[in-house]
C-alpha cells in the first residue's frame, strides 16, 4: 500500500492538489476502519487500501538513500505511527486518503489531484451520513 501512496505522491509533485475532509456533520466519528474502508469502496470503485509508513519508516528509508532530517522534524516522525489510507486513480482524477491510525476513523482528509470537477459526483456520500469540505 505504501508503494501505491508513495508512487501517487512522487507523480503528482508538480501538480497542484485540493485538500478535502470528509466527517460527519454531528462531529461523531465515521466509524470503524472495515466500515469507511466498505462505503469509500462504493463510492471509489477500485480503491487500494493498504498502510501508510511510521515516521520511523520514513526516517530509515531517507537514511537508506543518505538524506537526514532536522532534529525538530526527526523527532516529530520518531512518534509518528503507521496509518491507514488509501488510494484512487480514476480517468480524469486521483485521490489518497488518509484514515488515521486509530481503528475508530475520526475523520478522512483527502489529497485530490487532476481534474477535480470531475470529482465531485463521488464525493457526494450523503447517503453515508458524511459531508465533503474543501481546504
Amino acid at each position: 500500500m505504501g508503494d501505491v501512496l508513495e508512487k501517487n505522491a512522487d507523480e503528482v509533485t508538480t501538480q497542484m492538489g485540493l485538500d478535502g475532509t470528509i466527517k460527519r456533520p454531528d462531529g461523531k466519528p465515521l466509524g470503524e476502519v472495515a466500515e469507511v474502508r466498505a462505503a469509500l469502496a462504493v463510492a471509489f470503485p477500485g480503491i487500494v487500501f493498504g498502510t501508510l509508513p511510521s515516521g520511523a519508516e520514513k526516517i530509515q528509508a531517507a537514511a537508506g538513500q543518505g538524506a537526514t532530517f532536522p532534529e525538530m522534524i526527526r523527532l516529530h516522525l520518531e512518534r509518528a505511527p503507521a496509518e491507514h489510507g488509501g488510494d484512487y486513480r480514476g480517468p480524469e482524477f486521483k485521490a489518497a486518503f488518509f484514515l488515521g491510525s486509530s481503528e475508530i476513523v475520526q475523520e478522512v482528509g483527502v489529497q485530490l489531484y487532476g481534474t477535480t470537477v470531475a470529482s465531485e459526483p463521488m464525493f457526494k456520500l450523503q447517503r453515508f451520513g458524511w459531508v465533503t469540505t474543501h481546504a
